[in-house]
């Protein structure tokens, strides 16, 4: 599919509907207004992000854990059957931190390694949040918040969708990435700059930014032109493609077009690096293969700016949870540590910014041998222009009853989804002026810029 940009007299109609609309606070006024103001962004240079998608909720208490004496006990007491040995934590030793001492999951070898090399910083407790909750488990009240929460809390489809919107207290059709599209110039090739590994997403739905899926070998054909002899295949192109004077014929056959178009271009640009080695991780690495090959191919593409969503499953680990996350996770690390060295080879490490997300974190009170949905959880960024080896955001008090514990160890998010994101689409080059049309509630928040980039 290709990225559409619609004319100038329409983009001042919706911008003019946008502000009449916004005096009633609409959501979808803020949609229509980021349409409006599309050709107003620039972009110098080149910029990709990269959503590493953890689907399931993965289990944060697993993944960074507090290894001082201290803090250790009231992790293992609350985990029990499901904490990890103390000594078989992979230390980290972040700077400018003041919190306790903290180790990793030990299947995050190669991520451990990008730590200590200033290449990935850690973002702690982050999640959906609609106001702030300074007081954390007083605020929470038992359940009955003094401050508005999102909807839905501890939901997987709730929540993931938040997550993607950025919008956690009104319904949105796009994403908080597709909106940030939406400011930027549509690439000369018509090939989108959204990109899916991983099929339909809303992260990346724009007004006018269409995601373009991709499997793991390459762009998807028509499958009937595949299979057809040449004389065949070319009536059968020219039925699906011409012109029709009924509506929905006459997009139907604009998608074909576009479809058939995109596929083209897309083939020829990655066609030089089809030979690329296989990445390690199963699927989560040849997915991010394909990244690679597509951030190769940009400037055949015309693409000063990509975005790029990956999805790693299997992380609901509501049983068998030790085996099952180190399963996972040892995927996961092999697949980013040769992402980051792909990036590295290609010279534009410092220009590609890797992040991870989940449907939320998992409570610290086990289940038997497993955890159940929780709330606020850490996650991880990775690339040269990361501020890496140090921890952002607020470490909570990884204790049952703790101060940041919503009931089972459900930590109390202290950062935002919303300012995870402002500071992802600040670094790829979204202004002051036009943040709150990819994020509209971020007003609500202290700070737009959480500072793990540089």
């Amino acid at each position: 599919m290709t990225y559409l940009h619609k004319n100038a007299s329409r983009r001042e109609f919706l911008r003019r509907s946008a502000a009449i609309g916004a005096a009633a606070g609409s959501p979808f006024a803020l949609n229509l207004a980021a349409i409006g103001s599309a050709a107003a962004q620039s972009a110098s240079g080149y910029k990709a992000l990269v959503c590493v998608y953890l689907g399931g909720g993965n289990d944060s208490g697993n993944t960074v854990v507090p290894r001082g004496a201290a803090e250790y006990t009231p992790y293992a007491s609350a985990r029990g059957s499901i904490a990890l040995p103390q000594g078989n934590l992979l230390p980290i030793s972040p700077t400018a931190y003041n919190g306790p001492a903290l180790g990793l999951h030990p299947a995050l070898t190669r991520v451990r390694d990008l730590v200590n090399q200033g290449r990935c910083a850690v973002l702690a407790n982050v999640g959906t949040l609609a106001y702030p909750m300074p007081l954390g488990r007083d605020n929470w009240n038992g359940g009955n918040p003094n401050v508005p929460v999102p909807y839905q809390l501890f939901s997987h489809s709730d929540q993931t969708g938040q997550w993607q919107t950025g919008i956690p207290d009104a319904p949105s059709r796009t994403g908080w990435m597709g909106r940030m599209g939406d400011l930027f110039a549509a690439p000369a090739s018509g090939v989108s700059m959204a990109m899916s590994m991983a099929g339909n997403n809303t992260l990346q739905v724009g007004n006018q930014v269409v995601q373009y899926q991709l499997t793991t070998a390459g762009p998807v054909r028509i499958r009937s032109l595949d299979q057809l002899y040449w004389s065949a295949n070319s009536t059968l192109r020219t039925l699906i493609t011409e012109e029709r004077t009924h509506l929905m014929e006459r997009e139907l056959a604009r998608i074909a077009r576009r479809s058939i178009q995109a596929e083209s271009v897309v083939s020829a640009a990655i066609q030089p690096t089809s030979s690329l080695p296989a990445f390690p991780g199963g699927g989560i690495g040849a997915q991010l293969r394909m990244v690679a090959r597509m951030i190769a191919a940009r400037a055949a593409l015309g693409q000063t700016r990509q975005i790029f969503y990956v999805m790693h499953g299997g992380y609901d680990f509501h049983a068998n949870l030790l085996n099952d996350q180190n399963a996972r996770l040892t995927e996961l690390d092999a697949a980013l540590g040769q992402f980051y060295q792909s990036t590295l080879d290609l010279g534009v490490a410092d220009s590609v910014t890797t992040f991870t997300a989940s449907d939320f974190g998992r409570a610290l009170q086990y289940n038997g041998d497993g955890s159940d949905h929780g709330w606020g959880g850490h996650h991880f960024i990775i690339g040269g222009s990361v501020r890496g080896n140090r921890v952002f955001g607020q470490w909570p008090i990884v204790a049952l009853n703790s101060r940041d514990d919503a009931g089972r160890g459900s930590m109390i998010p202290t950062t935002a989804v919303d300012q995870y994101a402002a500071t992802l689409a600040t670094w790829f080059g979204v202004s002051p002026s036009n943040l709150p049309l990819v994020l509209p509630n971020i007003g609500r928040f202290a700070s737009s810029n959480l500072g793990f980039l540089a």
